[in-house]
């Protein structure tokens, strides 16, 4: 992969790679999970579900190799052991039942998961005689030419325990100086009994690929990528334009929300019932609640509630917290704020380690200044406040319930609940009697 990160961890739709595999085999529930890891990619071992046993090949000797290094870690109560590869995305909880089913239903020692392809490129090659099964070559050994597909051999394999452990510890050496477990199939087919000793569970093409560079990577996450939105809009999900929306494997999306083209989910975001996002929305651990709107949007770690509509091109930061019924304007940014319901955001506007109350407006061009320099400090505005246009709050600062800010005023001390304050700096406004008013 040229990379750092081990292949296994390598995010995929949201997930590592691994956990697609691991997740193939938890419908069966297991007795018994061992990840074969080598010293290399020790920071794997710290990144497996709880449950998971590590067995450590401390030589890179093969696929056979690999597999002894876990018998001794085997439980008595196993009788079956399935072999599967940590590269392997792309297999469906329903290939690996079907191969355990076979398994114990015909005690075969050897159950392979095999596919048809019409090209069989660097896969291994089941050879038959007479329908059995006797053998797998390896696709550098074979110079055979084909008419029509090719029944190849996707590596993911079932034994019987008690032949497995016989058996591996006689698989012969290579050329390469490795041990392959392909070996064991030609092994078993020797034994008179069971009849047949090897059997084969056809299966998707797509079992058997695996990812080796970041280009196959791209192409597991292509095909991953489909069958979750395939997924949605079988649950009820209106993805507009598919090829053009990306959505994670962790993302939860109700039914009846409407996901535009050119958007991105991405994280543990929720996306409520009848919810509109997009298009050309960026949403990351975001909540958001029922019947809302975000067109042109980025939402990061924050959570917005039913009704709201934000947007276009506003940015909803980490620690936002947003009521229902609220209207977030155009290239308006909040961060680490709570918004109470009914309130309005105008346009070109920050509200940055804030609390505002509800039924507030807030006008185009306000900001809290939250930052001196040193610490960040928090702005308060009270209910049914209304803060004109271009009006500075300078944090710490507190504008009571009903207050008012005129435009383009600088706050630098607490307003009263009910008070007007205007200018640079903000002062109060004498308040106009009736009889003035009259005049």
């Amino acid at each position: 992969m040229r990379s750092r990160t081990p292949k296994e961890l390598q995010p995929l739709a949201g997930r590592p790679l691994i956990d697609y595999v691991l997740r193939a085999i938890a419908p069966l529930r297991p007795l018994q999970t061992i990840v074969v890891l080598s010293p290399a990619k020790a920071a794997l071992a710290e990144r497996l579900p709880a449950g998971c046993e590590v067995a450590w090949q401390q030589e890179p000797l093969g696929t056979g190799h690999a597999a002894a290094q876990a018998l001794s870690l085997l439980r008595p109560e196993v009788r079956h052991v399935v072999v599967l590869f940590g590269d392997h995305p792309l297999l469906a909880p329903t290939a690996v039942a079907d191969l355990v089913d076979t398994a114990t239903s015909s005690g075969a020692l050897v159950t392979l998961l095999t596919a048809l392809v019409p090209d069989p490129a660097g896969y291994g090659r089941l050879r038959r005689e007479a329908g059995r099964i006797v053998g797998v070559v390896e696709a550098r050994d074979d110079d055979r030419q084909y008419d029509g597909e090719v029944e190849i051999n996707s590596g993911i394999s079932c034994y019987r325990r008690e032949w497995l452990e016989e058996a591996l510890p006689q698989v012969p050496r290579s050329v390469a100086g490795e041990y392959y477990l392909t070996s064991l199939v030609a092994m078993a087919a020797k034994a008179a009994a069971p009849d047949p000793p090897v059997v084969a569970v056809t299966a998707s093409p797509e079992v058997a690929y695996g990812v080796n560079d970041r280009a196959e990577l791209a192409v597991a996450e292509a095909i991953i990528r489909r069958r979750i939105n395939e997924r949605l809009m079988r649950a009820g999900v209106a993805i507009v334009d598919p090829a053009s929306t990306f959505i994670d494997d962790t993302v939860e999306i109700a039914p009846d929300a409407r996901i535009e083209p050119f958007t991105t989910i991405s994280g543990a975001s929720v996306i409520g019932e009848g919810a509109r996002i997009g298009p050309q929305a960026i949403l990351r651990d975001a909540r958001v609640g029922a019947e809302s709107v975000v067109v042109a949007s980025m939402i990061e770690g924050a959570e917005i509630g039913a009704r709201v509509h934000v947007g276009p091109f506003a940015h909803l930061r980490p620690g936002t917290r947003v009521a229902d019924d609220v209207h977030i304007g155009n290239f308006a940014e909040i961060k680490n704020a709570t918004i109470g319901s009914g309130t309005r955001v105008g346009h070109v506007s920050y509200l940055g380690d804030a609390d505002v109350g509800r039924d507030v407006n807030i006008g185009a061009g306000a900001i809290t200044a939250n930052y001196d320099g040193r610490d960040k400090h928090r702005t308060v505005i009270g209910d049914g406040a209304f803060i004109g246009v271009d009006t500075m709050l300078r944090a710490p600062v507190t504008v009571g319930s009903g207050a008012k800010t005129g435009a383009g005023s600088v706050v630098l001390r607490d307003v009263a609940a009910g008070e007007t304050v205007a200018g640079v700096p903000a002062r109060p406004l004498a308040r106009r009697t009736e009889h003035e008013g009259e005049r």
